[in-house]
């Protein structure tokens, strides 16, 4: 077993990523004599923005990392080498720009500006039915050499290109579980899942500002149903949750057409700055939602009730054996529901508890003593002294 193969080995074993694993690959393959101009890896994911990922490493530039969108073009695959490989039923070509076949591809053009002179192309299934998406990878090399990779170069390149798309499997399958944990229960909650805090009832008692954000009259909306629905209510969403990543929150849950948000105080965040953090993230996500329903108009405008509180809470494993949530549960998380209930009673968008106003960056008006359903003690409860008593 030669350096390179140990190497790819243990980066599979222990590797941080793609991108140093395809620039160690090439560069390997130039340390033993080969002459890799360029060096290419394509991967596919399961992300909600990209469908696939092009590594690209070349010996004048580095390397760099694309992410393919799902709305580009699929053209772009189907004229590539690599399209016309499945469409012939083969997984291996080898181009040289000298041959018949030197403009087959505008991809060639694209290597020759950097010098290369040909145009390995290999690929490789996957083929787990679990992940039908990750169907496999897209592997090419391309020489600085007049006439291309010889023979001997070429199998020694297909010796250990298996190993370089088993590492590259290996790192693309744990991204997926984090970038899945990410997407589905949050950046926190996911890391703690992947450390291992996944038994029921295993959890922490965190100090976090609250906010409770709901779409009021999306209900009576939603009897129309329909993919037109959906997209407006993943533009109000939106608006309601960029504002708390910006804010340094983090979504905890969508429930239905609202979300439940935290902003956790600690030694770098204290009480007054997570308070003011969702003060913010409140008035920019009311400011976007009523751009989304300009968006709509002549629809039925969604408008935004937002209930802002602070205190102890449970953050961790709630449910059935068989299916858990990572959430927050406690008396605080209660309260500031029935306060974004009272949103509609007061006709006001905001509600926020004492301590979010005394942390306030922006000016507060009181609401006075209010009593909370199921709650036998009132609360003093204010809102952003800019919003109004009435919305139109």
């Amino acid at each position: 077993m030669t350096n390179l193969e140990s190497w790819i080995i243990q980066q599979g074993l222990s590797g941080t990523g793609v991108a140093p694993l395809l620039a160690g690959f090439a560069e390997g393959l130039a340390a033993e004599g080969i002459p890799v101009a360029r060096a290419y890896l394509a991967l596919p994911t399961v992300n909600p923005t990209f469908r696939v990922y092009n590594h690209v490493w070349t010996r004048s530039a580095g390397l760099s990392v694309e992410g393919v969108s799902h709305e580009r073009n699929n053209d772009a695959f189907e004229v590539s080498p690599f399209g016309h490989l499945l469409r012939i039923g083969e997984m291996k070509r080898h181009w040289r720009f000298d041959g018949p076949d030197a403009e087959a591809f505008a991809v060639f053009e694209d290597v020759r500006q950097i010098g290369g002179t040909d145009y390995l192309a290999r690929l490789f299934s996957f083929e787990n039915a679990a992940a039908p998406d990750l169907r496999g990878c897209a592997a090419a090399l391309s020489s600085h050499r007049d006439g291309g990779f010889s023979p001997e170069e070429v199998a020694r390149i297909d010796a250990v290109l298996p190993l370089l798309a088993l590492a590259a499997y290996r790192m693309t399958l744990f991204d997926l579980t984090v970038g899945i944990l990410d997407t589905y229960v949050g950046l926190s909650a996911g890391r703690r899942v992947l450390s291992g805090e996944i038994r029921r009832g295993l959890g922490t008692t965190i100090t976090a500002a609250l906010m409770f954000a709901d779409l009021r009259g999306f209900s009576a909306l939603a009897d129309g149903g329909g993919t037109q629905l959906i997209e407006r209510l993943d533009r109000h969403l939106e608006a309601m949750a960029d504002p708390v990543a910006e804010q340094g929150g983090e979504v905890l849950k969508f429930m239905g057409d609202g979300l439940l948000a935290a902003f956790p105080i600690t030694e770098e965040q204290p009480s007054e700055a997570a308070c003011a953090a969702a003060v913010r993230a409140a008035e920019a996500a009311l400011a976007r939602n009523d751009a989304v329903n300009r968006l709509y108009e002549g629809e039925t405008a969604l408008h935004l009730d937002i209930a802002l509180h602070c205190g102890d809470v449970f953050y961790g494993n709630i449910g059935a054996a068989g299916r858990l949530d990572f959430t927050v549960i406690g008396p605080v998380v209660n309260e500031a529901s029935r306060m974004e209930a009272l949103c509609r009673e007061l006709d006001c968008a905001v509600v926020m508890s004492e301590r979010i106003a005394d942390a306030s960056p922006l000016p507060v008006r009181p609401l006075g003593r209010q009593r909370l359903r199921g709650i036998a003690a009132e609360r003093e409860l204010f809102t952003l002294a800019s919003i109004s008593g009435a919305r139109a």
